[in-house]
Parts: structure tokens; sequence; C-alpha cells
């Protein structure tokens, strides 16, 4: 009995020590085999092709270095023609009016625009904080984008009181400033919710806070001619403030008598060729731009009104290339000047000018009169030989009977 139980518990350690055998390393069928051959096969293949792989990998190389020339090409021709893009505006539901008449009025403006068919939420004119006087430009908001679209493009010049006033769409600000209005339940007008009374009828913003809106706030930059205001002494005097009316002739002739004046220079718009009423005096020398600064400041008036007179700045005008209307030319031999601001460009009246005028005129005066001289003598050559003519002709009805027609038949004997 005891021999058989030893037995029995040789036998079952051999089986135990063989079952943790086998449980160290997880038994493999026929599949699994197949599957490391499979693999060994792939991984050999991969082996045999990399060379291949890196063959092809530097001509793909040299290929995409080339597709990357092409696309970083592309990509200048896109950013340059981005760049060229990036002037027009793009329509939203706010519009500047510019060169408006000095005297005009927010009612004005609004009643010029309703009869031109606007339809208009609010109007803003811009005054001088100084002075309180208008700058003549206002902000307009419609009532939606498309009417704004609608107006823009029927009317981006329109007469107001012989004054062209031009149209465009707002500038929208990189910085997103929400503006919160509220509107007034009585007069319906907008006011800002800094307001506690309605800036039209004074009603409370009380009873009517509940209805608000909110909108993105967008400016426009007028050029006034005040980023070329410079307090380094130059050569160069800018004159601001002046009349809409004034010409380049009527700011030289102003300022001509004054030591060492070379041109004026008048900045006008582009689109409306109107004046942007401010120019620049270009002087022989500093010294003498100095000496005339003084005088400017206190006594210098162009068509009746009073010019602010300061240093200009040297980099308001760019050296350019080629020729166009909107050059001048520089204070350089065969160089050109364009003014800094696209939207607008420089027009000059100097003493050369002047004097090419007079030149011109007299030229001309003397050609007429040459016209005139030989006129005459043709004339008079006509005339000479008309009465030669009528002489003969007298001395053929002579030797005629006196009442014998010189046409007549003569009649045989």
């Amino acid at each position: 009995m005891s021999s058989s139980r030893r037995t029995y518990s040789s036998s079952s350690s051999l089986r135990d020590s063989t079952s943790r055998r086998r449980s160290r390393s997880p038994t493999r069928s026929r599949q699994d085999y197949s599957d490391q051959s499979r693999d060994k096969h792939r991984n050999n293949g991969r082996q045999s092709a990399s060379h291949h792989d890196n063959h092809s990998r530097h001509h793909r190389n040299h290929r995409e270095h080339d597709y990357e020339d092409d696309r970083s090409r592309r990509d200048r021709q896109h950013h340059n023609e981005d760049f060229r893009q990036e002037s027009k505006l793009e329509p939203n539901i706010n519009v500047v009016l510019r060169n408006l008449p000095d005297r005009a009025r927010e009612v004005d403006i609004e009643r010029k625009l309703n009869s031109m068919e606007a339809s208009i939420d609010d109007v803003s004119l811009i005054k001088d904080r100084d002075s309180g006087e208008s700058r003549k430009f206002a902000f307009i908001r419609f009532t939606s984008v498309g009417h704004a679209i609608q107006f823009v493009e029927r009317h981006r010049t329109f007469d107001m009181d012989s004054y062209i006033v031009r149209v465009d769409y707002c500038k929208k600000t990189n910085v997103a400033d929400d503006k919160e209005e509220w509107r007034c339940t009585k007069c319906g007008n907008f006011n800002p919710c800094s307001r506690r009374n309605c800036l039209e009828c004074r009603e409370s913003s009380s009873a009517s806070a509940a209805e608000k809106r909110t909108y993105e706030t967008e400016t426009i930059e007028i050029n006034d001619g005040t980023k070329d205001i410079s307090s380094t002494p130059s050569k160069m005097l800018l004159l601001r403030q002046l009349d809409h009316l004034s010409t380049e002739e009527s700011i030289y002739n102003a300022v001509h008598s004054l030591q060492g004046v070379c041109r004026a220079i008048l900045i006008r718009d582009k689109l409306t060729k109107m004046s942007c009423e401010f120019a620049f005096v270009e002087f022989l020398d500093m010294e003498s731009a100095r000496l005339a600064l003084d005088y400017c400041r206190e006594l210098l008036t162009i068509d009746g009104r009073r010019a602010t007179a300061s240093f200009a700045n040297q980099e308001s005008f760019i050296p350019v290339y080629g020729q166009s209307e909107w050059f001048i030319p520089a204070d350089t031999v065969d160089g050109l000047w364009a003014y800094w601001d696209k939207s607008a460009y420089a027009s000059q009246y100097s003493f050369a000018i002047v004097e090419e005028r007079k030149r011109k005129e007299e030229e001309q005066k003397r050609i007429k009169e040459e016209e005139l001289k030989k006129a005459q003598q043709v004339k008079e050559s006509l005339e000479d030989d008309l009465s030669a003519f009528y002489a003969d002709m007298g001395d053929f009805g002579a030797d005629e009977d006196a009442n014998s027609d010189i046409f007549a038949v003569p009649k045989l004997k």
C-alpha cells in the first residue's frame, strides 16, 4: 500500500513538473508557425527593397524640392496679389462721407441722404475737439449691410452744395471693441450705455434698457495733413486748413513774394481730384523756410482763410521710378516723387511752370500773329490778281461798242 502510494506520488510530481515546464512556454499551433514564416518573408522583402526605396527617396526629394520652390513662388505671387487687394475695403454697415461742406450739420446730411433714398440709422459728424468746427467728414450707419452696398455702388461721389462728397466703406479696426447701445422707446434713437438720458428727447434709460444692440466699432483714417507735420526744420513747409477751392496757383501766388520760394505742392484726392485742404511749399534752403515759417504763422492768408503752418516731414514724398500722372519732379536731377498716401496725389505750381506758361503763351501769340500776317498777305495778293483781271477785261471791252456785251459773238461785216 505504501509502495503504491509512493509510485503515485512520484508520477504525480512528474506530471506537476511537466506542467510547470509547459506553462513557461505557450503552445504553438501550425498556424502560428505559418504566420512566423510569412512575417520573416515580409521582413526579407522589406530589407531587399530598402536600397530601391533609398534610391527612389533621393529622386523624390529632388522633386519635392522643386515642388517646394514652385509652391514658394506661387505663395509669393499670392502674397503680392493679397497686398494689392488689401487696400480695398470690404462692404460693411458703416460708410464714411468725406469733403463735406464747411457748414453742413448732421440734420443737413441726413436730409440729403434721405433725398437720395438712403436707408440710414445714424449720422455722426466729426468735429475738431479744440475749435468745435466740422472736420468735413461724417460716419453713416445704414440699417443693413445690403442698404450700405446699394448706396455705395450707386453713389461713389455726389454733389452737396457745390462740394464733391466722396463715399467709402469704413475700415474695421484690428481689435474688436464691442460697443453697447440702448434704444429709446419714445423716439427710437440709439444712445451709448454710459448715458442715462436720451440724446434726442431726454427720456430716461430705465424704461428702454431692455432693448440694446452691440456691433464692432469701425473707423477710417482721414488724411488731413497732420501726419506730415514735423518739428525738425527742413526746406519744406506744410500749410493746413486751406479752403477746398484753393488751387496750386492761388497758393503759390500767396507765398511767391517770400524769399527762396521754389514751388507750391497741393495734395488732391485721386478719385474726386478735389483738394485735401493742405499743401507743401518748397524753398531753396532751410534758412529761407525758417524765416518764412514765422511770417506764415502770423500773417499768411490764402483765398480769405488763415492757414496753419509748420515744418513738413521729409518722408512725406517717396522716390519713384517711371512716368505717371500721380508723380511730380523731385529736388534732384531726373528724380520723381510720389506722395505717401496712395489715395491722394501731389500737384505742383512753380516759378518754372510760370515761365514755361509765359513762354508757351508768347509762342502761341507769335504763331497766331504769323498766321494772321500770312492770311493778310494772301488776301492782298488775291485782291491784286482780281484788280489786274478786271483791268484787262476793261481794256478788252473798250475796243467794242460801249453797249455791246463782252460775251457776245462778234458779227461778220
